[in-house]
């Protein structure tokens, strides 16, 4: 018989990890928790769910603790999951069955070792992600029957593949202080005989990170951002040069350092000139940061960088109004993708927000181009031809919006009649903001 072991490293995760634990445990032969500092009740949850509770000295090394949770692990195989997460009942009972029958699924000279699995992360409201589904009432329903929680969340994105079950061997351990991975310990392995696989699975890990509360979020964005901090100390990568700038920008307002930063992640290409490179280094030097940036931009090659990476920068910018540097960096996503909405929505506001209120405009008139039954594209273009004085305009993008069940189509509907009266010549004292719609 198949054993499986639940590992999990948790702090101060008492709002979630019960019903974790809980979606686990008939499916599990141990549930192991790996407290790392916690000063709340998770300790005391954890046991009173049935798991097994070690201690562990954090030492800002998530590999650490996590190799730490493993060597504790009695099963065959280890599923790996955040306090966070949570598997439906039959998904694990359909992963149970593909187990028992593993040496029938195995091809000759092949060894699968691992699974990969779907991380699915719900929000309350639509996300900026593009490939963002609203769950429909049976599917909310579904979840909800099983998972309370989920009563709270009206939407999710998928983020593909993550590996999370494994067999329990020395050669399989997780590498990486942040950012954590089991795979090439894996792919190293695998240079001996028989191959070594990792299985895509299309059964999701639901993820409720967005149930936290926003300190909570901006508390563990801060933790990875000084462990980055460390990392690098170690030898850089695209990757953590780029969460480094992130975080310059985010935490500290540093944007010099957040420049220099980004600098290293497109020298590591290894395809920038020497000449090239001391141009920009002079350029974020002399403060002439946004022309750096344009140049860094031109040279960036999106086979060689992580994009939910790129774009997280652009939002660090936009969350700090450096829209000019937002927008440099979204023109570049917007090129390699014209039609991801959230570049699209982000390239848009970011124009209005400097006052490019044309060049917003014809962001979104391509946006309801290749979105056409996108609600918050005709909305925006509502409220830019507004400022615009395009009445008639402003009223058939409004209607358009509601027409596709834009979620203040009751509210857009007053201002529809309110503009008509406008054009009637009836005065009306009104404010306009993309992305919102107020009248005084």
């Amino acid at each position: 018989m198949t054993t499986i072991s639940l590992c999990m490293i948790a702090k101060n995760e008492e709002q979630l990890i019960k019903n974790a634990l809980d979606s686990v445990k008939p499916f599990v032969d141990e549930m192991i928790v790996i407290d790392t500092g916690s000063d709340d009740n998770t300790r005391q949850i954890s046991q009173e769910c049935g798991a097994t509770v070690y201690d562990f000295k954090w030492e800002n090394d998530f590999s650490k603790a996590k190799n730490f949770a493993k060597s504790m692990a009695k099963g065959q195989w280890i599923l790996f999951l955040d306090a966070d997460e949570c598997m439906s009942a039959a998904d694990l009972k359909d992963m149970k069955k593909v187990l028992s029958t593993l040496k029938e699924q195995e091809k000759p000279g092949q060894e699968i070792v691992a699974f990969s699995f779907v991380s699915r992360h719900y929000t309350k409201e639509k996300s900026k992600y593009a490939d963002w589904k609203k769950l429909t009432a049976e599917e909310k329903q579904a979840l909800t029957k099983e998972f309370s929680l989920f009563a709270e969340l009206n939407g999710y994105y998928d983020v593909l593949f993550i590996t999370r079950l494994f067999k329990n061997k020395p050669q399989i351990y997780f590498k990486g202080h942040v950012h954590e991975d089991i795979n090439p310990s894996i792919i190293e392995w695998n240079a001996k005989e028989p191959l070594k696989t990792i299985v895509q699975v299309s059964m999701p890990i639901h993820h409720l990170h967005f149930l936290k509360s926003q300190e909570y979020v901006a508390e563990k964005q801060k933790l990875y951002f000084e462990m980055s901090k460390e990392k690098v100390k170690h030898g850089k990568d695209p990757k953590t040069c780029l969460d480094l700038a992130v975080g310059y920008v985010l935490f500290e307002d540093n944007f010099e350092k957040s420049f220099y930063c980004i600098a290293d992640a497109v020298f590591l290409q290894g395809n920038v000139d020497s000449e090239k490179k001391a141009l920009i280094k002079e350029l974020v030097a002399k403060n002439k940061q946004l022309r750096a940036l344009h140049e860094l931009m031109q040279l960036l090659d999106f086979e060689q960088h992580d994009i939910n990476s790129i774009f997280n920068l652009a939002k660090a910018f936009y969350q700090k109004k450096a829209h000019r540097a937002a927008i440099v960096i979204i023109k570049k996503l917007f090129e390699h993708a014209p039609g991801e909405i959230q570049y699209i929505e982000y390239l848009g506001v970011c124009y209005d927000q400097i006052k490019y209120v044309d060049d917003a405009i014809k962001v979104f008139e391509h946006g309801v181009i290749v979105h056409p039954e996108h609600a918050q594209f005709y909305f925006n273009l509502g409220a830019l031809y507004e400022k615009q004085k395009e009445w008639r305009k402003a009223i058939a993008s409004f209607e358009r919006a509601v027409q596709y069940n834009h979620p203040i189509k009751e509210q857009l509907k007053q201002r529809i009649a309110m503009l008509k009266n406008m054009i009637a010549g009836n005065h009306v004292k009104y404010t306009v903001h993309v992305g919102d719609v107020s009248t005084e």
